[in-house]
């Protein structure tokens, strides 16, 4: 039998409180699914996680009794939050270990250069962090040539081995022109396994075909806690990973990657990382504004088959892990923002940025007014930049004029 009460009859005294506001009908859906960590007793609650994030943000500061304060009460009325990924590992064990720390922040980006790069993008992805890469031709052109086809098979099913003998750290083992990679239980395993595959491509020692096989009997199964970043295991798409990176690679065989290439390797792993929802993915892959493959590296994504089904092109699929924006480093013309426009308007991409304006904002310090930014654009769009702010500024370092003037990948939004 169920008992009915009318709402009338609960007294102010009776009724729980609120957590979140009525004006935010989701919140303790997004907020248990997303922020709230699992405890023996159960999950976090709001005033748990402020507890457990502004200790964390407190220790990192070194903040004062007066500063930790105002983030409580700023926190608390969700007035002011850190950042999301901060929401989930700030204040916690996890997060006190140095190869973690970038786990706190909820964007990143590195400029594509060398196979190292894939890697760090994979790491930081499954730290949960939005992955930003910039595949202009003066980055991605120091990659190496592929040189090497690979055949990849995959040995050992997923959860074969017993949890007390599995590995955490992934081994390569070379026989001649056969390699076996034995991929690690952990976020550096998988990291590992990945960057090993990316290398082997244009790897000196070997001659072409490789023979790669790729052992994921130590992977833990979908379901299993993870004890450190906390979440559950799924490693559902792991076991394709591997055979589409090479599947990649080998069609770049005798020449460097393109841009689009690139893009696909990056978002292959976050494809991998995010599937089940377990972790979140945000990309944006930038590319240079005459890049045309890159431009239209979406276009048509979803296609009709005779039957008239749609289906997006698997090979393409990968691609939509990420934003693609074009980077200017001229003003666009009222043309170029039309066009862009048009396209966006017709495929949900297409966006562009005008570098001069983002590293103008990530600059800000050194253009107090709003002439002094108006001279800084109109010394960028002449393609002198470099040299009006060293007029300004001659102390400056050649590393930090290099550094500013990169800043429009940590400023896409400059658009």
């Amino acid at each position: 039998m169920v008992s009915i009460h009318n709402s009338n009859s609960i007294t102010e005294t009776e009724r729980k409180p609120e957590t979140f506001p009525e004006t935010a009908p989701c919140a303790n859906s997004v907020f248990f699914r997303t922020y709230s960590r699992r405890k023996k007793e159960g999950r976090e609650t709001w005033e748990e996680v402020c507890e457990r994030t502004i200790a964390g943000l407190e220790k990192l500061g070194n903040l004062n009794s007066d500063e930790v304060a105002l983030l409580t009460q700023m926190q608390k009325q969700l007035k002011t939050l850190s950042s999301g990924r901060w929401l989930w590992v700030g204040g916690t064990d996890w997060m006190e270990r140095p190869e973690n720390y970038s786990g706190g922040y909820n964007c990143t980006s590195t400029n594509i250069t060398d196979w190292r790069s894939f890697g760090l993008l994979m790491n930081l992805a499954m730290m949960g962090c939005g992955t930003g890469a910039v595949l202009e031709p003066q980055y991605i052109n120091q990659l190496p040539p592929i040189r090497n086809r690979l055949e990849v098979s995959i040995i050992g099913e997923i959860g074969e081995t017993h949890p007390s003998q599995r590995r955490e750290h992934t081994q390569v083992i070379v026989e001649g022109n056969r390699v076996i990679i034995n991929v690690g239980d952990s976020r550096e395993g998988w990291v590992h396994s990945y960057q090993t595959l990316i290398e082997l491509s244009s790897d000196l020692r070997f001659n072409s075909p490789i023979e790669v096989l790729v052992n994921l009997a130590d992977i833990r199964p979908a379901g299993e806690r993870l004890n450190g970043f906390g979440g559950i295991a799924n490693p559902i798409k792991l076991t394709e990973l591997y055979q589409r990176i090479a599947s990649i690679l080998n069609k770049a065989h005798g020449r460097q990657l393109n841009s689009v290439e690139c893009s696909l390797l990056i978002d292959e792993a976050a494809s991998t990382i995010v599937a089940g929802n377990v972790r979140r993915s945000a990309g944006i892959r930038q590319g240079a504004s005459f890049d045309e493959l890159f431009a239209n590296a979406k276009m048509n994504l979803w296609q009709q088959d005779e039957a008239g089904n749609w289906r997006i092109d698997p090979s393409r699929d990968a691609l939509r892990m990420a934003n693609h924006s074009r980077v200017f480093h001229h003003k666009p013309t009222l043309t170029e923002c039309i066009d862009a426009v048009r396209q966006q308007y017709y495929s949900g991409e297409g966006a562009i940025q005008w570098a001069g304006e983002a590293v103008a904002r990530a600059s800000c310090d050194l253009m107090p007014d709003k002439e002094t930014k108006l001279e800084f654009l109109k010394a960028y769009n002449q393609g002198h930049a470099l040299q009006w702010i060293s007029a300004r500024h001659p102390s400056m370092s050649q590393q930090e004029l290099k550094h500013r003037l990169q800043r429009y990948g940590l400023n896409p939004c400059g658009k």
